[in-house]
């Protein structure tokens, strides 16, 4: 199991770019294997809000270790080509550690700018055309929502997650292209732990979309995180995220500064 601090760029403390820079390079510091930024260009009543890419950019200058992406970002919103030069860049910049969240994104990053593209469209269809445009090969698409002509750029490899809400069928669309998957279940406080046996449903879904046996299944760990881990890794799940519950920056800083659960084992 391996396990990563997941937290939103957005609000007073978090919106601060240098603030989220410090966090990823105290995780590092602590021993955790991931540091993973939410993705959104608006956030209702939240004006303070940090680009995700800018942000990783500068946490890959600032550690060596620790792996690093956005969780997700919408290829609808954000472009495949657009994102194809970001995710270049930043695994050239990192040395090898981004791993690059895709999903279908939400409709308040499209509605206030009169975006009318189908998100999830976007998605399976950008997946693909993403991992073209990062192979090196020149690229000829005409799809629904996408069209390139005549562009190549230099071969790079990026792993890519699909995210989405389990039990939708939409993470599942892109699941041929990707090396893993992010589901997400919510409740009425917001995300919910899947359960180990909801885990194991999620890698056979997966797996039965097109995606690799041995590819990643990426959790929602809740504020503490699940003491069964041999329950979750037999179920297929490889990595776990958390933000320890944090209510303020400063309980965030400690849970970061206490390392991941096996540091302690």
């Amino acid at each position: 199991m391996r396990y990563a601090i997941y937290v939103p760029s957005f609000g007073e403390s978090l919106g601060d770019p240098s603030v989220l820079v410090s966090l990823g390079v105290a995780a590092e510091e602590a021993g955790w294997d991931g540091f993973f930024l939410w993705d959104h260009v608006v956030v209702p009543d939240e004006p303070v809000v940090a680009d995700v890419w800018v942000t990783l950019g500068a946490v890959a200058a600032r550690t060596s270790r620790v792996v690093l992406g956005p969780l997700v970002t919408s290829l609808g919103r954000r472009r495949p080509w657009k994102v194809a030069l970001e995710a270049s860049t930043l695994q050239r910049l990192s040395g090898g550690r981004l791993v690059l969240g895709i999903g279908a994104g939400v409709p308040q990053d499209f509605s206030p700018f009169g975006e009318r593209v189908s998100r999830a469209e976007a998605m399976s269809e950008g997946v693909e055309l993403l991992r073209g445009l990062l192979s090196g090969e020149v690229v000829e698409h005409r799809g629904e929502v996408f069209r390139v002509s005549g562009v190549r750029f230099a071969p790079v490899e990026v792993p890519v997650w699909v995210g989405g809400v389990w039990p939708r069928s939409v993470p599942f669309r892109a699941a041929g292209h990707a090396a893993g998957v992010v589901p997400a279940t919510f409740g009425a406080e917001g995300l919910v732990v899947l359960s180990p046996a909801d885990a194991a449903r999620v890698k056979a879904d997966f797996v039965a979309s097109g995606g690799s046996v041995e590819g990643d299944v990426v959790l929602w760990g809740g504020a503490e995180l699940p003491v069964d881990v041999a329950g979750y890794e037999a179920a297929g799940v490889t990595w776990m995220l958390t933000d320890g519950g944090a209510r303020g920056l400063e309980e965030l800083r400690a849970f970061v500064a206490a390392g991941p659960p096996r540091s302690g084992a």
